[in-house]
């Protein structure tokens, strides 16, 4: 059975790919920038969301825009091909 990927499940896995990266993002109020990412970083977590939500997921003016957790989260589950889409599996 296909489940759908909530909110609450991009923002964990955009945690999960801050802290694998070495920032120090502990919630979704917490700021990208200001948990130690930078330009480097950045292209990280936009790669991976790109490759796990497609194409375009995370665009890097909206993550140098709104760059708190939960609005990385929003951000790709507004243009992703996947996010809330059923997961496959």
């Amino acid at each position: 059975m296909s489940t759908m990927e909530t909110q609450e499940d991009v923002e964990r896995w955009v945690l999960a790919v801050c802290q694998e990266i070495g920032l120090r993002a502990d919630s979704t109020d917490a700021d990208f920038f200001e948990a130690g990412g930078n330009s480097l970083s950045a292209m990280r977590i936009i790669s991976q969301a790109e490759e796990k939500y497609g194409e375009d997921a995370l665009p890097p003016d909206d993550l140098f825009a709104r760059s708190r957790i939960g609005d990385i989260a929003k951000s790709i589950i507004a243009n992703s091909t996947s996010a809330g889409a059923p997961a496959e599996g």
